[in-house]
């Protein structure tokens, strides 16, 4: 399984950096790729009215042109969307009709690099 680190620049819900595990590759039913991922650890589902914490969500590029299969360049700018549908983790497309945009984050190699932020150098 892929493992990254998500942080966010954006979004004080998702600043905190998180271990951020590939679970399944995913297409939208528009033919652009996504992923289902596993966070750890979970996000509070209060700030959506759920009692319990997210652990499971669907990350997409923000950025037309760049890829997750393979990641050429970090961060990694995303979508992250909550999942609106359980039965999106048993499929491999989904609708933006299942999912709820949250936040914007950015996908790290490491987790030294998702606490400093750090972008690559070119």
């Amino acid at each position: 399984m892929t493992k990254y680190f998500l942080s966010s620049l954006e979004s004080v819900q998702f600043e905190e950096v998180r271990e951020c595990s590939f679970v399944k590759r995913m297409t939208f039913d528009t033919g652009k790729e996504c992923v289902l991922v596993s966070l750890t650890p979970p996000v509070a589902g209060q700030p959506w009215g759920l009692v319990d914490d997210l652990e499971f969500f669907v990350l997409a590029n923000r950025h037309e042109g760049e890829h997750l299969f393979p990641i050429s360049e970090f961060p990694c700018f995303v979508h992250i969307a909550r999942l609106l549908d359980e039965n999106v983790k048993h499929g491999d497309t989904v609708s933006a009709n299942d999912l709820q945009t949250v936040a914007w984050g950015e996908l790290y190699r490491t987790r030294e690099d998702a606490e400093n932020h750090a972008f690559d150098s070119k």
